[in-house]
């Protein structure tokens, strides 16, 4: 999966695949057991999809590049994830500021606080990122010609250049904004599609509730796009034959302005179901991989999802 900001998410594939072993804990045991048990599973859980687990190890903690205190997670997955587990009826502003600074001090980039005590299973992906630079500031002081130089005025000639070369640039930029405006438009709504895949997936792994489903529905869901369209529909599939049926719709986002689905591969409409419990992805509903492809009539984007689930913007 792709952010906003065009970048790749971060350990995508894994943690997702420790999502699901949490998915796959809570619905075995729900919030019944204490924190004891449910750690003892999800190692186990975890261990048998071939991650690295290690349990109650001592990590340290710094300030200002030194070593000032260590710190004991409930898990570090594959030397990556720290996984903090709680059993308890909901998560506090408390429980997610201290596992931000527990992860803010250490060396490690990711972390997912998980409370398996809720009624539903919630799980908090928390990113730190040290690549993050901070804006300069001059100290005056320090650098007194700086200083000096910043509280000069313009000349008349000067003023004159900056003029010209501001109505220079505008000549150049201002016909290619509103180009801009619509690629921008059109990343948006790739990553908008992206998300919301990604939800019905999210809603299926935790089998979600649905207000009057009948007895026979799994929990299984999905989103249905038609070519030439301005939006799709995310839905629930309540009698599980894996498309979109009258009666079935939850919500029905809208593209952006001028953004419209241009393609759909492998055929039109296309289908994509989420059946619970890890879940399986459905296609069309046996095709291995889907493209939804967006245009604003100048360029394209193609959000992509295969068999194993992932999704990724092109």
């Amino acid at each position: 999966m792709v952010t906003k900001s065009g970048e790749r998410l971060l350990y995508e594939d894994l943690t997702y695949r420790i999502r699901g072993a949490c998915f796959n804990i809570w619905k075995e045991f729900g919030g019944a057991f204490k924190e004891k048990v449910i750690d003892r599973a999800l190692t186990e859980e975890l261990k048998s999809r071939g991650l690295k687990i290690e349990n109650q190890k001592p990590i340290d903690i710094y300030y200002k590049g030194k070593k000032i205190a260590s710190y004991v997670p409930d898990k570090i997955v594959n030397d990556l994830v720290l996984l903090e587990i709680k059993c308890k009826p909901f998560l506090t502003k408390e429980d997610e500021r201290q596992f931000w600074y527990y992860l803010k001090g250490s060396n490690y980039k990711i972390g997912l606080l998980i409370n398996f005590g809720s009624k539903k299973l919630e799980i908090k992906r928390r990113v730190y990122d040290r690549a993050r630079l901070k804006n300069l500031r001059v100290n005056p002081r320090l650098n007194p010609r700086l200083s000096a130089s910043t509280n000069k005025g313009f000349t008349l000639t000067e003023l004159l250049v900056v003029i010209a070369v501001i109505s220079i640039l505008s000549a150049i930029i201002l016909p290619s904004y509103r180009t801009g405006e619509r690629q921008f438009a059109l990343q948006r709504s790739a990553y908008k599609v992206a998300q919301d895949i990604r939800m019905a997936q999210e809603m299926a792994m935790s089998a979600k509730e649905f207000p009057g489903a009948p007895a026979s529905f799994k929990g299984s869901y999905g989103i249905n796009f038609q070519i030439n369209s301005t939006s799709y529909t995310l839905f629930a599939d309540l009698n599980e034959n894996k498309i979109f049926d009258s009666g079935e719709a939850i919500e029905n986002p809208t593209l952006e302005k001028r953004i419209r689905i241009s393609n759909l591969s492998p055929s039109s409409p296309l289908n994509i179901t989420f059946s619970p419990p890890d879940p399986t992805i459905n296609i069309n509903p046996s095709d291995s991989l889907a493209t939804i492809t967006l245009t604003n009539d100048i360029q394209t984007k193609n959000i992509k999802i295969n068999k194993a689930g992932l999704i990724y913007v092109e």
